[in-house]
């Protein structure tokens, strides 16, 4: 609230004693519960036009990122501010809503969500409860649906997700009875969602510490029921996420990888990854599947041809498998200091001893190549640049 960024942003909206633009949301909510905040929403009475007049007028860069659900964001030194006016819902469809706007805060508090989404705070730090039960259920843990369940998944069927994900990350205790009700009836309506906005909620459930009482308590509702693979073994799945929390090597990948019986073609119809995540699946799976055992050298040669991050993974997939013995602890510890490994020639090395430029220059540079790799990375330089040396002289006397 003090930061300066944030500063510049709350005194363009609003006039001295008169709040009309106030905190809402995850950062209220988190603030409260003291942990980090994100994310800095803001919702006002002001109109989209006079957000972006005020805006201006101040100097403020900004975006009409949303403009026609009320929604300009703001940027300054480099952080977004997302600003909403006030609205209520016309019309809604489960995936889109029509809305109008209003300058009443409990209006607007009515069609949220969840009543821990509700609070506001102005930029003193006074707390606004528009509904009078959010602080309540957010110091209890208790996830709970405004108003009526049904209802409100009706509005926006991704809310079934963002009830599994919210009990995942605050919930306390046993969720909410008609909340599970509402989310197991509704569960067929997910397949309206797009791919992007179910994969936005399903990567932030499997990027909690442990997701898997949650995962299961969505298998036993209906949800998301094809994250669950013949072969899912609850136990294991969740020491697996243990290890990667007890190691600070929570990875998404990698548990998607477990999640679809290490079978990459199913991980990306789970999900919708980007190119740079497919191939990074892809790699895990074979990975897996070509690796016998690990020790430090074959570590060392697995880092030169994959990604670190991959290479951690597969460690902690070995730990989840064998348990986490001292020799895995120790390559662990190896691993986090060891960097790959680098050919010390390059083409021109080639070149310089006169071969000319081709597919010979390429083999060449590969048998050396495969050469080093089976001393363990050892042999420098010069002892490279020797074997390629006897190298050439053998295909000259060809």
């Amino acid at each position: 609230m003090t930061a300066s960024a944030t500063r510049a942003v709350m005194d363009a909206l609003n006039e001295p004693g008169d709040p009309q633009t106030l905190f809402v949301g995850g950062c209220v909510r988190n603030q409260l519960l003291e942990r980090p905040v994100a994310d800095i929403d803001l919702a006002t009475t002001y109109k989209p036009d006079d957000v972006i007049l005020k805006l201006h007028r101040a100097g403020i860069h900004y975006v009409p990122t949303g403009i026609a659900h009320g929604t300009i964001t703001a940027v300054v030194e480099g952080q977004t501010f997302e600003i909403t006016t006030l609205r209520t819902d016309l019309e809604t469809d489960g995936r889109h809503a029509t809305v109008a706007f209003t300058g009443d805060w409990v209006k607007d508090a009515e069609r949220r969500d969840f009543t821990m989404n509700t609070l506001l705070a102005d930029d003193s730090g006074h707390i606004y409860d528009p509904l009078g039960r959010g602080i309540a259920d957010l110091r209890a843990g208790r996830v709970m649906f405004v108003g009526n369940p049904a209802e409100r998944i009706a509005e926006d069927y991704l809310r079934i997700l963002r009830f599994f994900r919210f009990h995942a990350l605050y919930g306390q205790g046993e969720p909410d009875y008609d909340a599970l009700e509402a989310c197991k009836e509704a569960a067929s309506n997910i397949i309206y969602l797009s791919r992007e906005r179910v994969t936005q909620e399903m990567t932030k459930i499997l990027s909690v510490n442990d997701p898997t009482e949650t995962l299961m308590l969505m298998f036993d509702n209906n949800v998301a029921l094809e994250f669950r693979s013949r072969n899912f073994q609850r136990h294991l799945f969740s020491h697996f996420c243990n290890i990667q929390a007890e190691y600070g090597a929570i990875d998404v990948m990698g548990r998607l990888v477990m999640l679809a019986d290490m079978d990459y073609d199913r991980a990306g119809m789970l999900l919708h990854l980007s190119g740079a995540q497919s191939k990074r699946v892809r790699d895990l799976v074979l990975m897996v599947r070509d690796t016998r055992s690990l020790n430090e050298k074959t570590l060392r040669k697995l880092l030169y041809g994959h990604d670190k991050p991959n290479v951690l993974q597969l460690l902690m997939l070995f730990m989840t498998r064998d348990g986490e013995t001292p020799e895995y602890r120790k390559l662990f510890e190896i691993l986090k200091t060891m960097d790959p490994p680098k050919f010390p020639l390059t083409g021109r090395d080639v070149l310089e001893l006169g071969v000319m430029a081709g597919p010979g220059l390429g083999q060449l540079l590969s048998e050396v190549e495969e050469w080093w790799i089976a001393q363990d990375f050892v042999p420098e330089r010069a002892a490279c640049l020797q074997r390629l040396q006897q190298s050439v002289q053998v295909l000259g006397s060809r």
